[in-house]
């Protein structure tokens, strides 16, 4: 059994809106039996209720909730990636800090730059998604890993994936140059355009929502389809001939490893690059392309003289690069970490029994209340800082009180339905208590 309690992850993406690396090592500690907490920056794309759902037996969805009651006693690792919690992961009491570093603090990504080298000091554990990325962390913090990231091979494959592809594309000519990803001031829409010009008798389908750009260029085989459901996306990768990547050369794009790589590989396409430093890795099985021109070569390639072998070979590169592999190697490397720490648990994995989710009313939840009723399936209440029941002490309704180490206390009460003792209230006032 692991000594990890449960892993938390700040509030920092949409869950279901753009499926990136946090989601998928999220979901793939869940499934290896370590219970998440996935704080959902939601917004009116999700119409997620607030609340907590459970997406799988350990695997928590947090809707603007706090979900410290949940940990209760438990010290979480807390795993972020937003360069701007720095300070605010402190706030969860954790056992570890994990800081992944996904992308380079510059260009469209600047803004993190002034929080970057206080993430990668302070953080117990640094994970980095490229080579570029290890080398700006392992020059601050010593304990600085390369995971690169990665793909879910069974979707991708067409192993586990029943979704069909919409009509926008159903009804395109072959072949088909498809592109998956955001369309963003990172990509090269020159280089686009060109495409769409050399190869007039191909249709390229791009497919992704624009991100910091308003205008794209117009061709008649070039189609902006536009966001699409993370569980339509292999449909419509099994569609393209070829999946491009066709970023510019900047210092932020140095650093990317590139997720839609690894897709494509797992679909079996051949895939054509731009020149970024984490494609070159990968061989005849990823076209690296220096200029414009050499990526039209290129394209000419991928389209009439792939085989039935190169397909194979990256079909198994691409099972060799699940998700689920990149999170068990996580997991060693904090474990590791707690094992040098002398960090061993005494308490149980946090588990939040559905009796729990399905009894709170979430919509009169809130991180503060002033009455209170003791909850008939849990028998702890969290009280922050000073606080007084009916303007008597703890002792005097024959509870105790347990401190933390964020200030806090917790008020202990006997297993019976959650009844304070004889002679006690069932309903008690406070102020500022967090339901549990």
């Amino acid at each position: 059994m692991s000594n990890i309690n449960c892993i938390l992850y700040p509030p920092t993406l949409e869950y279901a809106y753009l499926v990136q690396r946090p989601q998928h090592l999220m979901r793939s500690f869940s499934e290896l039996g370590i219970p998440v907490f996935f704080m959902n920056n939601s917004s009116a794309y999700s119409g997620e209720p607030r609340g907590i759902r459970k997406l799988n037996d350990l695997f928590y969805l947090v809707n603007n909730v706090d979900p410290a009651p949940f940990i209760g006693s438990s010290r979480p690792v807390v795993y972020y990636t937003a360069t701007a919690h720095v300070d605010m992961v402190k706030n969860y009491n954790p056992e570890l800090i994990v800081f992944d570093s996904v992308d380079e603090p510059s260009e469209e990504f600047e803004a993190w730059r002034p929080s970057y080298y206080k993430a990668v000091s302070s953080a117990d554990i640094v994970l980095t998604a490229s080579d570029k990325l290890y080398s700006m962390a392992s020059a601050i913090n010593p304990r600085v890993y390369l995971v690169p990231n990665a793909c879910d091979y069974d979707y991708f494959s067409g192993a586990s994936s029943s979704e069909e592809a919409d009509a926008d594309i159903l009804g395109m000519n072959k072949p088909i140059i498809g592109y998956i990803g955001v369309v963003a001031s990172w990509c090269d829409l020159d280089l686009i355009a060109n495409i769409a010009d050399r190869f007039p008798h191909c249709n390229l389908a791009m497919i992704g929502p624009l991100y910091n750009i308003s205008e794209v260029p117009q061709r008649p085989n070039l189609h902006w389809l536009g966001f699409k459901p993370y569980e339509k996306l292999a449909a419509y990768a099994r569609l393209f001939d070829v999946g491009i990547i066709p970023f510019k050369r900047t210092s932020m794009t140095e650093s990317v490893n590139p997720i839609k790589m690894w897709e494509y590989m797992a679909a079996g396409m051949p895939v054509v690059s731009t020149a970024l430093p984490e494609a070159k890795k990968h061989g005849d099985l990823v076209l690296y392309s220096e200029d414009h021109e050499h990526f039209m070569n290129n394209l000419n390639d991928a389209l009439y003289s792939d085989s039935l072998e190169k397909k194979l070979r990256r079909k198994d590169v691409a099972r060799q690069n699940s998700w689920l592999e990149r999170a068990k190697r996580i997991i060693e490397i904090i474990e590791q970490e707690m094992q040098i720490r002398k960090i061993s648990p005494s308490y149980e994995p946090v588990s939040v029994s559905d009796e729990v989710l399905q009894n709170i009313r979430w919509e009169n939840m809130y991180s503060y209340m002033e009455d209170f009723n003791l909850s008939p399936f849990r028998s702890r209440i969290r009280i922050a800082n000073k606080t007084n029941i009916r303007g008597q002490s703890f002792s005097d309704y024959g509870f105790y009180t347990e401190k933390t180490n964020r200030n806090r206390e917790y008020i202990q009460a006997p297993r019976s339905r959650g009844y304070l003792r004889t002679g006690s209230p069932q309903s008690i006032t406070v102020k500022r208590a967090l339901k549990f």
